[in-house]
């Protein structure tokens, strides 16, 4: 059987080095071939207010993760016209890759997961990889992670280093003329300074 592929979905408004450090997190930890990353086109959990073009999004993606042959961009949901859902993504991107889907999410989304379309076919379906970002393994991930294993899903929790800034908080640094040099690559830094983007 095919190895199976990790995917991160996001807004990646704009992407970041802790973006980043989760899928290397996932590569090492499970035994996957590669990282998709998915930029949302419609967040169906956002308002869409401050919410860059996709365009600028993609191209950020795209700058961010350029010579690394494990990572992989997608437009599937981009290309949508209307706001996508993870349990109708992973259907599609496994008809794509013909290969088990795992979808690499933050500990606060996996708290929230009973909110998400059709919950209780996401926790059937859906095989996730954890990221503590905020304070490393604690129990409370792992508590939860144990009551979503148990109700029949697949749920791996990360061991990683704390991830110390978010994409809200880069904007504001952004906006007021903070240097974010070392929270992202320099790429995608000089993008963000040439389209004047997030002042």
């Amino acid at each position: 059987m095919q190895k199976p592929i990790a995917v991160l979905g996001g807004t990646f408004n704009p992407i970041h080095n802790g973006h980043i450090k989760m899928a290397y997190a996932s590569l090492l930890e499970c035994d996957v071939s590669k990282v998709i990353f998915l930029p949302n086109g419609m967040p169906p959990h956002k308002d869409g207010e401050g919410i860059l073009s996709s365009d600028h999004r993609f191209n950020m993606v795209k700058l961010a993760i350029e010579g690394e042959q494990r990572f992989e961009l997608s437009d599937y949901e981009i290309k949508r016209d209307k706001p996508s859902y993870t349990v109708d993504t992973q259907r599609a991107l496994k008809e794509i890759y013909n290969c088990p889907i795992y979808f690499i999410i933050g500990a606060d989304s996996l708290y929230t997961l009973h909110l998400w379309k059709n919950p209780d076919v996401l926790i059937r379906e859906c095989n996730f990889i954890v990221c503590d970002r905020k304070t490393g393994l604690g129990s409370d991930v792992k508590d939860a992670a144990d009551k979503i294993n148990d109700m029949g899903g697949s749920v791996k929790v990360l061991s990683m280093p704390r991830i110390d800034i978010t994409s809200t908080e880069l904007r504001n640094y952004i906006k007021t003329g903070k240097d974010v040099s070392d929270y992202l690559s320099a790429n995608v830094y000089e993008y963000i300074k040439k389209n004047k983007l997030y002042l």
